[in-house]
């Protein structure tokens, strides 16, 4: 039997992710789909893991 969502929610940036994040929130059966690429902060975000100020 396929699952079955209450929401589908197409890309997960700032602003998918949020309506995703929302959508739970609220008891929503929710799937997000994303088709770029897992980000690895530490190899992608190289300022990241700097000193603060």
């Amino acid at each position: 039997m396929p699952e079955v969502f209450d929401a589908i929610v197409i890309g997960s940036g700032i602003s998918g992710g949020w309506a995703a994040k929302e959508l739970c929130e609220k008891g929503l059966k929710t799937l997000l789909l994303e088709r770029g690429r897992m980000i690895e902060h530490p190899k992608d975000y190289t300022t990241a893991t700097l000193e603060k100020w």
